[in-house]
């Protein structure tokens, strides 16, 4: 039997900080996604320059290795004539085994590009692994909070559990940096990548619980008569004879 085809679409592609590749004009940037001898590209975008979103859709058949391998990418100034087009920067998604377990379920993905050894901007997209002839592969396990890879910042967008939040390891961190959680709260949560995950990976993050403060119905006694309560009893303590605790005003 062969192998199951499985379908990577590649949305919401958008570059931003790119260098300047030409001295007296916008950049007109578009990029390349390959993995092994398979590529797609967008349409160049004329004189985005350093920020650009994509309107691109692209579609890719895969296989196990190539989401083994990941997707390698980079970005060009497209050129007019004779000379080649300006290289603007590469960059790599890693991880796409995880895209299997939750299937038509989009996942964001952002790489660093480099450029002659540095930073030169940063690349950013949405890919959707499919099945185009079924023969999903099933998982017992609950789908990780989709997260926005920026290191320093971890902000999962769906609560999923109700003891913890699974969160995907940004591709440009490593174990032991830390990054910052929002909560399904709006509490934000400073946590260490744990030991042993990988860029693209997924680890646990504990949901502090709520503290809920409950209303004691019950009889505030003012004894020197400064109209300030000396001592709160509460309402089931009074039937029993229990003696009142000290009011904490």
């Amino acid at each position: 039997m062969g192998e199951v085809v499985q379908k990577i679409i590649i949305s919401n592609i958008e570059c931003h900080g790119l260098r300047d590749a030409d001295f007296l004009s916008k950049n007109d940037p578009y990029v390349i996604f390959k993995v092994g001898a398979k590529s797609v590209k967008t349409k160049y975008k004329s004189g985005a320059g350093k920020d650009v979103v994509f309107p691109d859709k692209l579609e890719m058949i895969v296989s196990d290795a190539d989401l083994a391998a990941g997707l390698d990418i980079t970005a060009y100034d497209y050129d007019v004539g004779p000379d080649p087009d300006d290289l603007l920067g590469v960059g790599k998604f890693s991880q796409l085994t995880d895209l299997k377990q939750f299937p038509d379920q989009p996942r964001h993905f952002e790489s660093i590009l480099m450029y002659k050894g540095r930073n030169r901007g940063t690349v950013s997209s949405i890919l959707t692994i499919t099945f185009p002839h079924g023969g999903a592969p099933s998982y017992e396990q609950a789908a990780p909070v989709q997260a926005v890879q920026h290191v320093g910042t971890v902000v999962p967008s769906v609560q999923q559990q109700s003891e913890y939040m699974l969160v995907q390891c940004p591709t440009n961190a490593t174990a032991g940096m830390q990054v910052t959680v929002q909560a399904p709260s709006g509490q934000c949560l400073t946590v260490v990548i744990p030991q042993g995950v990988s860029p693209g990976g997924n680890f646990r993050v504990p949901i502090p619980k709520t503290q809920q403060s409950t209303p004691i119905p019950g009889y505030a006694i003012d004894v020197d008569g400064d109209g300030k309560p000396d001592y709160y009893i509460p309402a089931q303590s009074v039937g029993n004879g229990a003696p009142p605790p000290p009011y904490v005003g």
